[in-house]
């Protein structure tokens, strides 16, 4: 997927890949890149097509950058639908398939799912994850900011009975009740609200305090992009301290298809 980024156009990426293993045949790791490039020609275009466009890293303007962030999503989801809510997936339904699958087993083994539980998704994206969840569950509200993006998850979850999509304002989470879901779930969502107001994110961890019953966990997959863990550790324990959640995993790597940071959080099940 960095290659596809770099470079930006999928023959050349092939070329350069050629040219790369007749220089070390004996690096084995560059054969295997060629065959994940065979099987996937054909999908990698949307990686490109994403970069080309300008669509393959945050863009903010110097306006309203929540604004700037739904454009790009419109944008992005109408070009390529899976690559446009991971490119890690390489545009290919099928690993994209095989990645949500890994984040349900994971939620599944740290005793995160149950039938009676209510979930909030920020992010949802084209549906992927409610397509996995919604037979596990009792009821997901699926959010985004991208008119584009719920559109997108309508139309691909229309059979799934137990999920609502609604289009959220990116800001805050003040429509929902209190103590209205046990889990709240953001799967690559945060580094947006972080990249568009590092306030935004503080005011989403309150919500989730406020939003989730005695017990309740919020799973954040990645917190920002920023390219620093270590600050990204710290900013999480600070908040969840301010907000009354016990950090359960700070950072950790879960995931073989995804190199993203798991972040869970948990509140007491007797709050004082």
């Amino acid at each position: 997927m960095h290659f596809a980024l770099q470079v930006g156009d999928t023959n050349a990426l092939g070329q350069l890949l050629e040219a790369f293993i007749a220089a070390a045949p004996e690096r084995r790791e560059l054969t295997d890149l060629r065959r994940l490039y065979a099987a996937n020609v054909e999908h990698l275009t949307q990686i490109t097509a994403l970069c080309n466009d300008g669509l393959a890293s945050i863009l903010l303007s110097d306006g309203d950058k929540v604004a700037a962030i739904r454009r790009q999503f419109d944008r992005a989801v109408a070009l390529a639908p899976e690559a446009s809510v991971a490119l890690y997936s390489l545009g290919s339904a099928n690993i994209l398939d095989r990645a949500t699958t890994e984040i349900v087993d994971r939620l599944s083994e740290w005793e995160l799912l149950r039938p009676d539980l209510t979930l909030l998704d920020i992010g949802c994206g084209i549906g992927r994850v409610e397509r996995a969840l919604a037979p596990r569950v009792k009821a997901i509200t699926a959010i985004d900011v991208s008119p584009g993006m719920i559109a997108e998850a309508r139309r691909r979850c229309r059979d799934l009975l137990n999920v609502t999509f609604a289009q959220c304002n990116g800001r805050d989470l003040a429509e929902y009740q209190d103590g209205s879901y046990d889990l709240v779930l953001a799967v690559d969502s945060f580094p947006y609200l972080f990249a568009a107001n590092p306030g935004i994110v503080d005011q989403h961890f309150r919500d989730c305090a406020r939003i989730l019953r005695p017990g309740g966990s919020i799973a954040v997959l990645n917190f920002s992009y920023r390219g620093n863990e270590a600050a990204d550790r710290r900013d999480v324990e600070r908040l969840g301290r301010a907000y009354g959640f016990t950090v359960e995993r700070a950072g950790t790597r879960d995931f073989t298809l995804w190199d993203g940071l798991t972040f869970l959080l948990t509140l007491p099940v007797h709050r004082e």
